[in-house]
């Protein structure tokens, strides 16, 4: 294994290097540097391309006789942006040079230049499905922006692009290019597309005023300054550029990554300088380039620049990862940047709600305003605002024709205790016609389950999951009970029932249990159905832990229950029982999962898809479905979830794996002292985070 040195305090610095090059990296200073003659002979030295800082490094690998690599951001790097604080997910190391210097050879172009010695038919598929994924939800290197929705005055004219870059880039100095160069692109973009508008598309950090670019903008804006042509115009819109391409037929590029990106997308793309991607058959290239000798596809070229020339790491649990995971977890980004609402009024939010509530709702709303009431919520509303209420308060509130309501509750899996506790959740769900526990009226989740069609892959997913909740041992809380046997009092040949309760005034029994709506009542029903049966009552948590209402005398439960178990965990009451028995409790949902006979007294969810046992209908309940299709939509279709790490949004899976980690840490230091102090610490962040919003 390699020893790395570097001059650079940022590379020795990045914690994900250490992850990314398998090994830490260790900082030459100024005294280091004079007092090191010699150095083991597995060292390697490490810069950052070719930036005039290297210039020491190189230096010392030269004066040692130490191999110099190269390092650089990969094509696709970030779930942000830098600026905002993320940390980059992936990293090329060069041995050789660098990608964007075309006056040597580099490791990528090796690879492209050798083919046969590492591109298989296997790796061939597996970029095109990659480079499929990426166009569908429009991937690139920053992803920190919503896709755009730009369009053109008039769809009926033919566009051409041509991209600027930041003054000074060093892959245009070494990409073969200068001034001049992006001159001549503009004049044989105008001249070779008569009748085609020509828009020149400012970089970012331009429109940004943070640096300048190549072309010079006049005052207004508007115009190139020394073009004066009618047909030319300069898009200086903040804009993701994949958004752009459905609009443009050629992509006129000096260095630029965008020429790479345009690619993928089967566009035209013109180069007058000679970054990697030119010179393999796939582009017109103004510079000849004699080294790369052979012709590629675009998925050998993705290939080998994305799949076997870059490194990744997971950006959450920052372990070595492949591509596949990165776009999955951009192509969720995405899914919730789509704005929905312009300003979102969200109505008597606690202030420790207010601190996460950003999170979960991501880019669906411009911005979130915190508001005491639905009156002041309506005053300040117009059209194209949303109002956000939470659970049921205010069930019977709508809002105004033009005006979206929302509403927010926790989702099944919610974090490693109460929210009693202050425990915040990684999930959440948004419901925008009502809530999954009130049978009296559709929700997003029932219409999803009612009328959805899945995909195998989803439908495996679901498969999958299910396997996953049963090995982890996976519940809402994931509280840790005594592993006592509940049912040993049980004669052999007994039926063994669980009966589950909850908080008495839990708006899932106002909305979803018409019937039978207190655990009294659910306890006289089930022995009254079950007379010669061992019943196990299991009091709610919240009722026991934080006093709500619902509690019930022992001495009274044992009138219809054998027994009463306060400390157990639910799941090792479920994995012992023979069938359960819910008015709506999620309990219900977790049993199903491991394959047990659930009886419904209420209507929860899970009920009336022909998975329970139902003694009340919902007529609206027409689809039947199996156990892997109800668990994909309640986990994966419609909560939404945050992995606190990187306050991004994560996937059940995922969050499912951060859980069982905490969970072996909290186990470790778990004491009174220890809780206490956590939970103050909780409190104290928390409220923080609510008065800096």
């Amino acid at each position: 294994m390699s020893q790395f040195v570097t001059v650079s305090k940022g590379i020795s610095s990045a914690p994900e290097l250490r992850h990314l090059l398998t090994d830490s990296v260790q900082h030459l200073n100024k005294a280091r540097q004079i007092l090191t003659t010699s150095y083991p002979t597995d060292s390697v030295v490490l810069g950052w391309g070719k930036k005039n800082n290297t210039h020491q490094a190189r230096a010392i690998a030269a004066k040692h006789n130490l191999p110099y690599w190269s390092l650089e951001e990969g094509f696709i790097s970030y779930l942000g942006h830098p600026a905002l604080g993320d940390r980059r997910f992936s990293l090329i190391v060069d041995k050789t040079g660098i990608y964007y210097d075309a006056t040597q050879p580099s490791d990528i172009e090796y690879l492209l230049n050798r083919p046969e010695e590492w591109l298989t038919a296997e790796l061939h598929s597996r970029s095109a499905r990659l480079l499929e994924l990426i166009r569908q939800h429009q991937i690139t290197k920053y992803n920190h922006e919503p896709v755009s929705r730009w369009q053109p005055e008039n769809n009926d004219i033919d566009r051409v692009l041509v991209v600027d870059q930041t003054y000074g880039d060093c892959s245009v100095k070494y990409g073969m290019a200068d001034d001049s160069s992006f001159k001549a692109m503009l004049e044989a973009a105008l001249s070779e597309n008569p009748g085609s508008e020509v828009w020149v598309k400012v970089h970012p950090d331009v429109v940004l005023g943070k640096k300048k670019g190549y072309f010079e903008l006049e005052p207004c804006g508007q115009k190139v300054k020394g073009f004066d042509n009618k047909r030319l115009k300069v898009l200086a819109d903040k804009v993701n550029a994949q958004s752009l391409f459905p609009h443009f037929e050629k992509v006129y590029v000096v260095t630029s990554q965008l020429g790479f990106e345009a690619l993928w997308y089967g566009k035209k793309v013109v180069c007058f300088g000679l970054p990697f991607y030119s010179g393999w058959s796939l582009t017109d290239d103004r510079i000849p380039s004699p080294r790369r000798q052979q012709k590629h596809s675009i998925e050998s070229l993705f290939a080998a620049a994305c799949l076997k020339y870059t490194r990744y790491i997971d950006p959450e649990t920052g372990e070595r990862c492949e591509l596949e995971e990165i776009v999955d977890l951009l192509a969720l980004q995405r899914h919730y940047q789509a704005q929905e609402v312009n300003t979102l009024y969200a109505v008597d939010f606690s202030l420790w709600k207010r601190a996460f509530l950003h999170c979960f709702i991501g880019g669906r709303a411009e911005r979130i305003q915190f508001v005491r009431s639905t009156a002041k919520a309506l005053k300040a509303a117009s059209v194209g605002d949303g109002i956000l209420l939470w659970g049921t308060k205010q069930y019977e509130f709508k809002a105004p024709e033009g005006i979206a309501l929302w509403r927010a509750e926790d989702a099944f899996i919610r974090s490693n205790g109460l929210g009693a506790e202050l425990r915040r959740p990684g999930s959440l769900i948004i419901d925008k016609q009502g809530m999954y526990f009130d049978c009296t009226r559709p929700s997003d989740l029932e219409t999803a389950i009612n009328t959805l069609k899945l995909s195998e892959r989803q439908i495996k997913r679901g498969r999958q999951l299910v396997k996953t909740l049963v090995q982890q041992r996976v519940s809402k809380y994931n509280l840790l009970g005594s592993g006592h046997q509940v049912f040993a009092d049980a004669a052999s040949q007994q039926k063994k029932i669980l009966v589950t309760g909850q908080v008495n005034n839990d708006a899932s029994l106002k909305w979803g249990s018409p019937a039978i709506h207190s655990n009294l009542d659910l306890l006289k029903a089930v022995r009254a159905s079950e007379p010669g049966a061992y019943i196990v009552y299991k009091p709610h948590p919240d009722v026991l832990l934080a006093g709500r209402e619902g509690h019930i005398p022992e001495s009274t439960s044992l009138q219809w229950a054998d027994r009463v178990v306060a400390d157990s965990d639910i799941l090792d009451c479920i994995d012992q029982c023979d069938e359960l028995h819910v008015m709506t409790s999620l309990a219900g949902f977790e049993a199903l999962t491991r394959g047990k006979t659930v009886h419904c007294w209420g209507a929860p969810f899970y009920s009336g898809w022909g998975l329970t046992v139902d003694h009340l209908a919902i007529s609206r309940r027409t689809a039947k479905r199996s156990l892997a299709e109800l668990i994909y939509f309640a986990h994966c279709y419609y909560p939404c979830y945050v992995h606190w790490g990187t306050r991004r949004f994560t996937t059940v899976e995922r969050m499912i794996r951060a859980l069982k980690q905490e969970a072996v840490v909290h186990q470790a230091k778990s004491n009174k002292l220890y809780n206490w102090l956590a939970r103050t610490k909780r409190k104290v962040g928390y409220l923080a985070e609510a008065f800096t919003r």
